[in-house]
């Protein structure tokens, strides 16, 4: 195995397992070891992956990058990094589809009314109300 398919492979069993430890396995589990046993399982088998990948990432060492985008490309991604990184800061900000936030007339938080912040603006047509049709955030 060549040290960048071990890479590859770790960075799958990583995410792989983070998803099948959060939603499928996660029940059985908890019932099985109880919560404590289970956070330490999940932490020791994130922390294997990700050491994994350390080393595999050391053993590649320098290789020439895939592509140049020169100064112009550099330029570019750090404005908009720079964009991106102020409007998610300002998602933060008054924002009341964030979970556990008021809403604008101190109701209950945005997430009741739409599962996603910008879901809640598109998917509204002119006439209808926050709620959707069935007053549960399903527009």
């Amino acid at each position: 195995m060549t040290p960048q398919m071990g890479l590859l492979g770790s960075a799958i069993a990583f995410v792989g397992t983070h998803f099948l430890l959060s939603h499928p396995l996660r029940g059985p589990l908890v019932r099985g070891l109880g919560e404590r046993a289970f956070q330490g399982l999940y932490s020791i088998i994130a922390l294997i992956a990700f050491a994994a990948m350390i080393y595999f990432y050391r053993v590649i060492g320098r290789e020439l990058p895939l592509w140049d985008g020169g100064q112009a490309g550099w330029i570019a991604g750090t404005l908009l990094m720079w964009l991106a990184s102020i409007l998610f800061v300002g998602s933060f900000m008054r924002n009341p589809a964030l979970v556990g936030s008021r809403g604008p007339a101190g109701g209950p938080s945005g997430v009741r009314r739409s599962n996603h912040p910008p879901r809640s603006g598109r998917s509204r047509r002119p006439g209808q109300q926050e709620g959707g049709a069935d007053g549960r955030g399903v527009a």
